[in-house]
């Protein structure tokens, strides 16, 4: 039996952000409910669906991912424990929801 966890979406303003290096650039972090996570991107407000998609997908390669909005925006956030979380942050041009496919997504989980 297979379950499905959905990404769970929490208010932008109830969330507390701090800011890490990696990758030879500031990123911005959270914590949240004892995981430790990365902004991996930020989408316009009228995307939501798509990137609760996008999130769904990334859920399915076993990426601890939460999604926080408020009016006008849309975040994505990755478990800095999940190895594709990691790569993603090295290849960030992956999450833009023009270039996302299947066939990235498999890309990025074989290495």
């Amino acid at each position: 039996m297979v379950f499905l966890v959905l990404p769970l979406v929490i208010d932008e303003n109830q969330i507390f952000t701090f800011k890490f290096w990696f990758n030879d650039a500031v990123q911005i972090g959270m914590h949240y409910r004892g995981e430790l996570y990365c902004r991996l991107h930020v989408y316009a407000i009228h995307d939501r669906s798509k990137v609760y998609h996008l999130a769904c997908k990334l859920d399915q390669y076993d990426a601890i991912i939460v999604l926080s909005a408020d009016a006008e925006t849309c975040s994505l956030w990755g478990s800095l424990r999940s190895p594709l979380i990691k790569k993603l942050l090295l290849t960030p041009s992956l999450l833009t929801l023009s270039n996302f496919a299947t066939v990235v997504l498999e890309d990025v989980s074989q290495g």
